[in-house]
């Protein structure tokens, strides 16, 4: 009972839509009626500028680690995966929000949370490589997409374990799925690049 419990609780923590409350709240403005449309901290920051971009993406990573957390407490001596699960409903309220009439955003700040949560080591090689790509090329689609393919890899190496491999590979087709349309640009090559650190767009 506590797990289902846990799993609903983390669904909710994942729905609050902090960019959409963020830009309601400094703008009054839907962030859904700019640029890409989504919630997520890419568009906030092309809309308010990166220090109020990077403000919602460490929220989001909360919310994904928080219900991690709050799992490892509660359910601390059951298998990792029923963690592992408890982070997914997290990243699937962030990404069909209760709150938005399940619209969201893309998830990925929400998964750093929930692998900050599960494997710091994973987290840390995660985040160096989409930091690396976001700043390089400046395309922050191509560096979430990179940089959480490189779960499945990082996990069975430093875990061993088929299950939680497993799971970090659905996380992978999770943004692959949420990515699609960002996919589509990145072949014919129009994604458009945003420079971190800049200002808002005017």
């Amino acid at each position: 009972m506590a797990f289902f419990v846990l799993i609903l609780v983390a669904y909710l923590i994942g729905s609050i839509p902090t960019g959409y409350l963020f830009t309601k709240a400094i703008l009054n403005v839907d962030i859904r009626d700019y640029g890409s449309g989504n919630v997520g901290a890419t568009n906030v920051a092309r809309k308010l500028g990166f220090k109020m971009g990077a403000a919602v993406a460490l929220i989001d990573i909360f919310k994904g680690f928080l219900p991690v957390m709050i799992g490892r407490n509660i359910l601390y001596d059951s298998p990792e995966y029923l963690i592992f699960i408890i982070g997914f409903f997290a990243i699937i309220g962030h990404d069909w929000s209760v709150f938005l009439k399940f619209d969201g955003g893309k998830g990925v700040a929400t998964t750093f949370g929930v692998i900050l949560g599960l494997n710091f080591i994973s987290f840390l090689i995660l985040a160096i490589i989409w930091l690396s790509i976001a700043f390089t090329i400046k395309i922050v689609s191509l560096a979430s997409i990179i940089g959480i393919g490189s779960l499945p890899i990082s996990i069975w190496f430093l875990t061993g374990s088929g299950i939680e491999t497993f799971m970090a590979f659905l996380l992978f087709l999770f943004v692959l799925y949420t990515h699609r349309e960002n996919i589509k640009r990145l072949l014919k090559g129009e994604e458009k690049p945003i420079s971190l650190g800049s200002s808002k767009e005017k």
